[in-house]
């Protein structure tokens, strides 16, 4: 039963059911939109209102937070998919995960190997809302008009970041669900998990099993923009002498991005083929989670 509430395992089993047995992700796939706002909501019932209380202290995690997650990570995906690949729709999806904020794990995943907490936390918060700009400002930018419109873009961010952070912030004001929600938050959101990424890769199982050139290409831009950021952003906090727990939560906000969002946008505006770049990199991505908790977390105290 320890396993049921292990979020590696989990991820990783809802990898395997979503190759395996990704058939039933067409009657998942309505559920997907709904669930990822419930997430967001149950994520942000432990963030304090007092989170930004900090002053001019905030300013240079803010800043680097967001450096790492929309300038550095969010370029390479962009650099990568307009040189290596030709397909629009796919360019598209890495588009949109560049543009969405880090995903909503970023705290548990920092906590877990070790890394500085409340970096992370100030990070996450202020990517999210930084999100409201530069979700759109991104897409626009690097796709057009031809492509997005814009009112539909900032209605998905509506319903999937503001409105869960005003119902977080209503929930929060009831002990009784507060504390019920903070009883069950680790389980609630491994399972949300498990439905969402089950349901990207099992939509897009059959081109996971149609290797191509096409493939290949999809999936080195994935493979890099998971580990290999992650282990250059260690590497430079290493030579610049910043602490292993502050390198880690670098690492992890470089490296992470809002997948089961971008495959939310990506499949509601571009189709399941947009899709396709959140889905392997969701992949690569809890691997490298997997694979940074027995290389480089930190397991002391």
């Amino acid at each position: 039963m320890t396993l049921l509430r292990n979020n590696s395992f989990i991820l990783a089993l809802a990898l395997v059911a979503g190759i395996g047995l990704g058939q039933g992700a067409v009657y998942t796939r309505d559920a997907v939109t709904p669930l990822l706002a419930v997430i967001m909501t149950i994520s942000l019932m432990g963030v304090s209102s007092d989170v930004f209380r900090g002053g001019a202290r905030l300013v240079r995690p803010v800043a680097l937070a967001l450096l790492l997650n929309y300038v550095i990570l969010g370029g390479l995906f962009i650099l990568l998919a307009f040189t290596l690949l030709d397909d629009p729709i796919l360019r598209a999806g890495y588009v949109i995960i560049a543009a969405v904020p880090p995903a909503v794990a970023v705290i548990p995943f920092s906590y877990r190997l070790g890394g500085d907490v409340s970096f992370t936390l100030v990070g996450s918060v202020s990517a999210h809302l930084a999100a409201f700009v530069f979700t759109p400002l991104v897409t626009l930018l690097a796709l057009g008009t031809s492509l997005v419109q814009p009112q539909q873009l900032l209605i998905a961010l509506l319903q999937l970041i503001a409105a869960p952070f005003l119902v977080s912030r209503l929930l929060r004001r009831s002990a009784p669900v507060a504390g019920w929600l903070n009883a069950h938050r680790g389980t609630l959101l491994n399972w949300g998990f498990f439905v969402v990424v089950y349901t990207i890769i099992g939509l897009n199982r059959d081109a996971l099993f149609e290797p191509s050139a096409v493939l290949v290409r999809v999936a080195a831009i994935s493979l890099l923009g998971t580990f290999g950021i992650a282990y250059a952003v260690l590497l430079v906090s290493r030579v610049a002498g910043v602490g292993r727990r502050a390198g880690i939560s670098y690492a992890v906000m470089g490296a992470w991005k809002n997948y089961g969002l971008a495959g939310a946008i990506a499949l509601l505006y571009f189709g399941e083929l947009a899709a396709l770049p959140a889905a392997i990199t969701t992949a690569f991505a809890i691997v490298n989670f997997i694979v940074l908790g027995m290389t480089v977390a930190v397991r002391d105290g």
